[in-house]
């Protein structure tokens, strides 16, 4: 087990346990404002059980951020985790989990300032607690890579119902003069549409290549050598790129042609359940510079879609065109209408990746031979 993997792992699973420690938190606080109290528990016991469960979620909350920021692969730099939409990787995805880790710390620490404050202010700036819940979902259905597993479903599913079912009692008690319809059917109508946008998007194969162009995909490269992508190994003498020191051209000209270029990689592989499979993969050597290829899991219609994306945010993206026992050929476009013909060459399999070479050359059509690993395919 490597650094990068027990990273990984502690990321992922922080973030699980933050999320359901986070929804209990909710729902014991929507029960306490509903008077529900077991005669057995005092009311101090069951406000310090909500601020004690409280507490532990924003404790996971905060090993899931710094399991993310030192995990090596995707490479998240210290004001990637700290400040909203910096992120390089689904920015918009990921600023919802930054804020709504915020907006928990605050909330927890409003209980110092209630005496300056009154009760009444304090129980207002505590209704943000749903807004944090909500952030927190989004980002856990957008960003998750477990968020397709079965499993993950019924958790998500079932902390919306929890908290549905709880909000609903709080906003139609019995006492009619205190309902709150209005509020009620707003709520309803952002579950609707929740519940049509995770169908059409996260939970849909094809979700983890489209969730990372959220920084503008209106700008294009004019060239895939403008994303700086480095040449195979970063050594000398390579067909594509001799004597530019182990890194790709800065680009060519308008008018010349660009020259193929390599480079090594190293992909994790999420899915695998049977529908889709995501390698979504860093570059070496041109830090920044990141591809996603999702591959569909059915033997009929389109095998799948590459996006190639550099530091800048620019991307390249198109269909995946044929799989073969060790290799995977795509072609991407550029928005000015370049086209490229990519190739995956597979070197080895370890747990949870891969890592291999690919290689990009200018055109719709692949040229065998072009050097490196990619030759002779």
């Amino acid at each position: 087990m490597t650094g990068e993997t027990i990273a990984w792992d502690v990321a992922r699973v922080g973030g699980i346990v933050a999320y359901v420690l986070l929804t209990a938190s909710v729902a014991i606080g929507v029960a306490l404002s509903l008077g529900w109290r077991s005669p057995r528990w005092t009311r101090f016991v069951t406000n310090e059980l909500h601020r004690f469960v409280s507490l532990v979620a924003l404790v996971f909350v905060g090993i899931h951020t710094v399991a993310v920021a030192v995990d090596p692969f995707i490479g998240f730099t210290p004001a990637e985790v700290l400040v909203p939409m910096l992120s390089h990787y689904r920015p918009i995805w990921v600023a919802l989990g930054i804020v709504g880790s915020y907006l928990l710390v605050a909330i927890y620490l409003s209980e110092w300032i209630r005496p300056h404050v009154g009760y009444r202010w304090w129980r207002r700036f505590h209704f943000l607690s749903f807004v944090a819940f909500l952030l927190a979902l989004v980002h856990g259905i957008a960003t998750g890579s477990d968020a397709r597993a079965p499993w993950a479903i019924l958790m998500y599913a079932g902390s919306v119902v929890l908290v549905g079912a709880l909000l609903v009692a709080r906003l139609f008690p019995a006492d009619a003069s205190r309902r709150h319809p209005v509020v009620a059917a707003v709520c309803g109508s952002a579950l609707v549409y929740g519940i049509m946008w995770a169908s059409a998007g996260p939970l849909q194969p094809g979700w983890n290549v489209i969730a990372n162009d959220g920084r503008g995909s209106g700008a294009t490269p004019q060239t895939l050598a403008a994303l700086g992508i480095a040449t195979a190994g970063g050594g000398q003498g390579s067909p594509a790129q001799a004597g530019t020191g182990g890194r790709a051209a800065s680009g060519p000209s308008p008018a010349a042609t660009p020259d193929p270029v390599q480079a090594p990689f190293q992909a994790r592989v999420y899915g695998g359940d049977g529908n889709s499979v995501l390698l979504y993969g860093q570059l070496e050597g041109a830090a920044g510079n990141q591809f996603q290829l999702q591959l569909n899991g059915t033997t009929s219609g389109a095998l799948g879609q590459v996006q190639l994306q550099g530091s800048d945010g620019r991307t390249c993206s198109g269909p995946v065109t044929r799989i073969g026992n060790t290799s995977i050929t795509a072609t991407c476009a550029t928005g000015d209408g370049a086209s490229w013909t990519l190739r995956l060459v597979i070197g080895s399999v370890e747990r949870r990746g891969v890592t291999g070479t690919l290689t990009a050359t200018p055109g719709g059509a692949a040229q065998p031979g072009s050097g490196g690993a990619a030759g002779g395919l």
